[in-house]
């Protein structure tokens, strides 16, 4: 007995140091397991993160590739176009090159020659054989400082006004620092170029080493407001005294209140008001007394004016379009496309030729007879019944240029005029006062 006990006391004391030996293992592969397990939920997460980065960038690549890779896209198209016309792609034998033109005027000549050889120093002859080469530059920097002036105005006593009177000097902004050419650049740079007042400051530090806070630019650009304000009164006489004027209208913000931007546009004048409708008062208002023709486009403000009006062909033809390109347009919308274009065709030819009135009378009663069959016509289709309805609204409005020498047929010089205040909105969201609107 006392040796079977001795034998059971070595057994349990082995398995004790092997269960012991066990646990030790197994806490040991729990806790690597409980690590592992937090490392595969680190990399899930991070996997998570890659798989959204990766979308934002293909989204990006998208975007991108749309811009960047459009003339390839081009190009695709124009060999699939060679296989049919058999053209090659880029310059044609023959064709005309485009380049600079050389200035007409020579303001300096130099005279350009080697003593020796550049590569073994041999030394060289004189010859009269020559090459011309023009080349256009700015003046150094250095030579483009500043002027600054001080001006002593006398401060003169009138017997008559009973007052004190003072000289004002020619080219200076009453109450501004900065001269007149200098705010002309400024206003360039801020209304044509469209730059930030930020960016004007830089460019006048780094260039011209003139230091002006934002807040004087800020402060020139209302006094230049006051000093050009005859000026830009008189616009609205040339406006008015024009034999043809342009209109047209955009959106605007105030302070993040809708307001209108109003464009009136002549051969020789381009004029902008920024108003809070866009109702017909504006128009009636600047346009008063006006004797030209007005080319616009189909809204109805312009209607009730008391001048010749010419409708843009470009508006109607792009609504047309649109419709007969949807995708259960009718086969009325159609045709009526293809006669609206085959119409603006014969009237841009007829246009083209010398003005002849007595001519321009008998077409313009063909042209009206055409116009009133498509207003009488019997249109069945929805779509062709919307164009209808625009042409009969603009009726013989569509071919007053057949009239007036000069008259174009669409509003493109209105909306081109307006372009630049439209990418001007885009980009700062509009004005944040009254005045800054002014």
């Amino acid at each position: 007995m006392d040796e079977e006990k001795r034998k059971l006391h070595i057994n349990v004391a082995l398995y004790k140091r092997a269960w012991i030996t066990q646990k030790k293992n197994t806490d040991f592969l729990q806790e690597e397991n409980h690590k592992l397990q937090k490392e595969i939920a680190r990399i899930e997460k991070e996997k998570v993160r890659l798989e959204e980065e990766l979308e934002k960038i293909k989204q990006e690549r998208d975007t991108y590739k749309g811009m960047v890779f459009k003339a390839n896209r081009h190009t695709l198209s124009s060999a699939f176009s060679k296989e049919q016309s058999g053209r090659k792609r880029g310059g044609q034998i023959g064709h005309a090159g485009h380049g600079r033109k050389n200035s007409v005027s020579i303001d300096k000549r130099m005279h350009a020659y080697l003593s020796r050889c550049p590569t073994c120093q041999t030394k060289l002859q004189r010859v009269h054989t020559v090459s011309s080469h023009t080349v256009s530059d700015l003046p150094h920097w250095s030579m483009m400082q500043p002027v600054t002036t001080q001006y002593t105005v006398e401060r003169q006593w009138c017997k008559t006004c009973k007052k004190e009177v003072a000289a004002v000097p020619v080219g200076v902004i009453p109450g501004s620092k900065l001269g007149i050419n200098l705010m002309t650049m400024v206003l360039v740079w801020r209304y044509r170029l469209r730059l930030p007042m930020a960016k004007i400051t830089e460019l006048l530090q780094t260039m011209y080493g003139i230091p002006v806070s934002e807040g004087a630019i800020a402060s020139s650009l209302s006094q230049a407001k006051q000093f050009l304000g005859q000026q830009y009164d008189k616009l609205f006489s040339e406006i008015r005294g024009s034999p043809l004027v342009h209109a047209d209208e955009t959106g605007w913000r105030i302070n993040g209140k809708n307001s209108w931007a109003w464009t009136f546009v002549t051969p020789k004048t381009t004029l902008f008001t920024i108003e809070q409708t866009r109702g017909k008062g504006i128009p009636e208002e600047k346009l008063k007394h006006a004797v030209g023709v007005l080319v616009r486009d189909d809204y109805a403000g312009y209607q009730k004016l008391p001048l010749p009006q010419q409708s843009c062909w470009a508006h109607l033809l792009r609504k047309s379009h649109e419709a007969a390109l949807q995708e259960h347009s009718s086969e009325e919308i159609k045709q009526l496309h293809k006669t609206l274009k085959d119409l603006f065709d014969l009237l841009a030819e007829d246009l083209g030729q010398p003005f002849n009135l007595k001519q321009r009378q008998e077409l313009y009663g063909w042209y009206t007879t055409d116009i009133q069959k498509i207003i009488n016509k019997n249109y069945t289709a929805v779509d062709a019944k919307r164009i209808q309805a625009r042409i009969n609204n603009q009726g013989t409005n569509l071919i007053t240029a057949l009239l007036y020498p000069g008259v174009p047929l669409t509003n493109n010089a209105a909306e081109k005029a307006i372009r630049p205040l439209v990418v001007t909105r885009k980009i700062s969201g509009g004005s944040q006062s009254r005045e800054g609107a002014t």
